[in-house]
């Protein structure tokens, strides 16, 4: 949002009390110009939102093009993020990977001592690592859970893309419960996932937020049944579509 998302969250917290909400922001590292400004981002960011500390930072985009530069000591980027920890700015210190699990990897054997969180991208469609953008899949769930890091889920509808199916799709999930929505399923299986700790989704209706917060109310992880129906599924779509991008449009 060009810079305005974290003003326009300070505007709409702060009329609450600081432990009313938890706050996560995030080091734009996916451009790399901005590797030597970690303080100058830093504080800006405070000021932005008005607040004193953040709940959750994360060093974001940890990926091919930058883990170089966030692996060299000469920008500071952990040291400086480490004594903010320590002056309780940052309640918890993570990072998202949106790279190969050779790039998780190297960036957990470097930090992963210090990291209480990590967020990754992981879907029923997204399990497998493939060669594309952030595609860790299941092997950097099990990197995570080898390591003890609890782990935030993104895209797991697939920005939006586990939600709707063809009609002969949709009859396969209908005919485990026609009163379930689609998209309950996808998040049912990231939800199903023991080091899975929160899940994030994108909602652009009110139908979506009522139909996402009827899944969660009452959790059930996905039965034997379930977890093969959703296979068969997954088969299906492979056979039709081999473009797994979520973004390029």
């Amino acid at each position: 949002h060009d810079g305005q998302s974290e003003i326009a969250m300070g505007v709409a917290l702060n009329r609450h009390a600081r432990d009313e909400f938890l706050i996560a922001t995030k080091f734009p590292g996916y451009d790399v110009n901005n590797m030597d400004k970690v303080e100058e981002i830093f504080e800006k960011q405070l000021e932005k939102t008005g607040m004193e500390f953040f709940d959750f930072y994360l060093i974001h985009n940890v990926c091919e093009k930058n883990i170089d530069d966030y692996l060299d000591p000469k920008f500071g980027i952990m040291d400086y993020l480490l004594k903010q920890k320590e002056a309780g700015r940052i309640r918890h210190l993570g990072f998202s990977a949106h790279g190969d699990i050779a790039c998780m990897t190297r960036f957990l054997e470097a930090y992963g001592k210090n990291m209480e969180f990590c967020q990754i991208q992981l879907n029923y469609m997204d399990a497998g690592e493939r060669e594309e953008f952030q595609q860790a899949g299941m092997k950097g769930y099990h990197l995570t859970e080898e390591k003890k890091i609890p782990l935030i889920i993104m895209e797991p509808v697939r920005g939006g893309s586990l939600a709707a199916f063809p009609e002969d799709i949709t009859e396969v999930f209908h005919g485990l419960n026609p009163d379930a929505s689609i998209a309950s399923y996808a998040l049912r299986w990231v939800g199903s996932l023991p080091n899975v700790k929160v899940i994030l989704s994108g909602m652009s209706t009110m139908d979506q937020l009522t139909d996402n917060l009827k899944t969660f109310d009452k959790f059930e992880p996905l039965s034997e049944k379930e977890t093969e129906t959703i296979d068969k599924v997954v088969a299906m779509i492979n056979s039709r579509m081999q473009n797994g991008c979520t973004a390029c449009r």
